[in-house]
């Protein structure tokens, strides 16, 4: 080969790299709600908030009530009532002149196509609530189509210099989440055929709910052999959905301007195997996509717990798509009176102002170290009611536009691996299947005092794992030849310490068998206790119950693995190589320790100098609190 096409071609490679791994486009800081809170808005654009992000709706909520304050516009097949539409935005220029908009297009069945369909269409017409069956649909699909075209169209003709982006919503609280727990239609029975018969498999009938609701290993893992139907029929599911979202998102960028975003809520790790989440990296993968979207995790939002983002963050970063954090939390002014008939209860609260201000401030710091756009969600009005509230919103907007185009690398030295081929073999009816083994190790990993940082199986080989120290593996069954290829080249070496919970490889994709577990982590299955074994080049550690890997047990792993801990206390730390956060919920003066020694170091709500040529330093915390601290060299 001579050097000028060895040059071209390495060239033309990174061109092709450059595009699939692009950095994310702008970042957006926004207000939300359901409601037509225009004194908020307002009140935001005051301290700098601009981007509104509004949800136009034909459809009521899972509660029964309307999204939306203003009448429906979808009104029959290319029947609109665009006046109704146009108000919404009209009405927020008003209280706000300066005002951009996301745009959420919720493309969910109106009531009409729902009574339009119910004749031979039996499960087809709520894609609210049997998403799978409606987007199979060739008449759903069809009218759903045609209105998301003249939608769009309509949008761009009337405010197209206002709106920023578009976000594509169905499903399930417009979140793409399928809960028809596997229910099939005539369509949708059809389509999982031809789904079959393009993977070159034989076509069978749809798994009766019977077994799709029990397997074969302690009723939560199913055996390749007896129950291959199963797994398949739960890939078909959420393959459908992902195929759906890029219908759309295909359909949207032909009519949209170059550089206008598309984005939709998806790529939960913590959802279940029917859920229609699983299929995310080829989402993510998809180039008309931009960003994704989801809350903040529900898990952990009380004082001193960690929250965090719901996806794979690694992974989305792979991908190079950006990322918008939800903040919907519930402040202590929340609005719990939805209507004057239904009443929000048992939800977590932020019970006074200081939890209000320290949660509030935990979550900017999360978005403004994981370089992500995020909205304030007033839901259903007022959370970000007092002075105080909107004060510490200016502070942490500041903040963060500070910080919007940086992209500083993680200082996470723990990885973690979530496995949504693995969580196809799942029964999500058992107790273990609504566990997913990954929720204990990421609620107890939030607060142990050092970050962490989450990918997906499918990352191995494609991401630089040279910095992680500590790797854990959650929900890991299925490990065959390929898979334990990729682990032995890039994760089981250079001395790091893997961690793998319940069954780590019992399903070699052709069988499961028990005596799998051994081969991969060192250990029996189902071994007591806390199993951990030198394999020469990597330390295996084996927990049966993923109960046992307590915040105590991970920490004491992290510490011996040679992880830097930013605080010897048990509090949740975020970090990359500018900064740092730390949350408490029980105040003091706590020593945080860096990785190595900066010059200055400055706390950033308060502009407070916390210390000069130190690599360690103590910081006065309120109760609660969270402290963001700027690392400069």
């Amino acid at each position: 080969m001579n050097i000028k096409l060895a040059f071209k071609i390495l060239f033309v490679f990174a061109l092709a790299s450059a595009s699939a791994f692009a950095a994310p486009k702008e970042r957006f800081f926004a207000y939300r709600s359901f409601q037509a809170e225009f004194a908020a808005m307002k009140d935001f654009a005051n301290i700098g908030v601009n981007t509104v992000c509004i949800m136009p709706s034909n459809t009521t909520n899972s509660l029964g009530e309307p999204y939306c304050q203003y009448p429906a516009f979808w009104r029959f097949k290319k029947g609109y009532d665009w006046k109704a539409l146009d108000r919404q935005f009209d009405d927020v220029l008003k209280a706000n002149p300066n005002a951009q908009f996301i745009c959420i297009l919720d493309i969910n069945s109106p009531q009409w196509l729902m009574r339009k369909m119910s004749f031979g269409h039996t499960f087809d017409s709520d894609s609210f609530s049997m998403l799978s069956n409606s987007i199979v649909c060739p008449y759903w699909l069809s009218e759903t189509t045609i209105f998301f075209e003249d939608y769009i169209s309509h949008l761009e003709e009337k405010f197209g210099d206002k709106i920023k982006a578009y976000m594509i919503a169905c499903g399930h609280t417009d979140e793409w989440l399928d809960y028809d727990l596997g229910v099939a239609s005539p369509c949708k029975i059809n389509a999982w055929k031809k789904w079959l018969k393009k993977k070159g498999k034989k076509e069978i009938d749809v798994p009766p709910l019977s077994r799709l609701y029990n397997a074969s290993f302690e009723n939560f893992l199913r055996d390749p052999r007896t129950e291959g139907d199963c797994v398949d029929y739960t890939w078909f599911i959420n393959e459908s959905v992902v195929d759906a979202m890029i219908h759309f998102a295909k359909i949207a960028r032909k009519r949209l301007p170059e550089g206008k975003q598309i984005g939709s809520f998806f790529g939960y790790v913590h959802r279940k195997a029917l859920d229609g989440h699983l299929d995310y990296e080829r989402v993510f993968a998809d180039e008309n996509f931009d960003f994704f979207v989801s809350p903040g995790d529900y898990r952990t939002r009380k004082m001193g717990q960690g929250s965090g983002f719901m996806c794979a963050n690694g992974t989305r970063n792979r991908f190079g798509k950006g990322w918008l954090h939800e903040i919907d939390h519930r402040t202590h002014t929340f609005n719990h009176q939805l209507s004057e008939y239904v009443r929000i209860v048992n939800v977590a609260n932020w019970e006074n102002q200081e939890e209000s201000t320290a949660g509030h401030k935990r979550e900017f710091a999360l978005a403004t170290i994981g370089h992500s756009s995020l909205w304030c969600f007033d839901m259903w009005g007022g959370v970000f009611k007092t002075p105080e509230t909107l004060a510490n919103v200016r502070r942490g907007r500041e903040i963060w536009e500070r910080f919007r185009a940086d992209d500083s690398k993680t200082a996470a030295q723990i990885a973690v691996f979530v496995d949504p081929q693995s969580l196809a073999y799942t029964n999500q009816m058992c107790k273990l299947g609504q566990l997913n083994m990954y929720f204990p190790i990421s609620d107890n990993l939030t607060a142990i005092g050092a970050p962490h940082e989450v990918f997906s199986f499918g990352d191995i080989g494609h991401v630089d794992l040279s910095a992680y120290k500590f790797v854990i593996f959650p929900q890991s069954y299925f490990i065959d030849a390929k898979r334990r290829e990729a682990l032995e080249k890039h994760v089981l070496k250079d001395g790091r310490t893997v961690l793998s919970i319940y069954a780590p490889g019992i399903i070699d994709g052709e069988k499961l068998d028990p005596a799998n577990v051994e081969k991969f982590s060192g250990f029996p299955f189902a071994s007591k206790g806390v199993c951990e074994k030198d394999m020469g080049g990597w330390k295996s550690v084996y927990i049966h119950s993923p109960s046992a890997a307590t915040p105590e047990v991970l920490r004491k792993l992290a510490k011996d693995a040679g992880v830097h801990f930013y605080c010897d206390e048990f509090v949740p730390v975020q970090a990359n190589e500018k900064l740092v956060s730390v949350h408490v919920k029980d105040g003091g003066k706590k020593k945080i320790s860096l990785p190595q020694k900066y010059s200055k170091i400055t706390e950033l709500f308060t502009g407070a100098k916390a210390a000069e040529n130190a690599s360690e330093f103590e910081y006065e915390f309120a109760s609660p609190d969270t402290a963001l601290f700027l690392l400069e060299k």
